[in-house]
């Protein structure tokens, strides 16, 4: 790789960073970050949620599977 393109994509680097960082100080883009946020959160909850009575649900079929297999022997 030359040295001018990795002036080059440092220079973009750079443009990109501050781009992001003026779109990031509008309060619209603020609005929509904080928006994603919380729907990520509230989609890992769920997710946390489901895989916990998932697992107690198959927990609680293998228990009664064993009590009845104790009981059929």
């Amino acid at each position: 790789m030359s040295l001018g393109r990795i002036a080059l994509v440092a220079a973009g680097t750079v443009a990109g960073g501050l781009v992001c960082y003026a779109a990031y100080k509008s309060e619209t883009v603020r609005g929509v970050a904080k928006s994603a946020v919380q729907a990520g959160v509230k989609a890992k909850d769920w997710t946390v949620d489901t895989y916990n009575k998932t697992t107690g649900e198959f927990k609680e079929i293998i228990r009664d599977a064993k009590a009845e297999a104790e009981l059929e022997a």
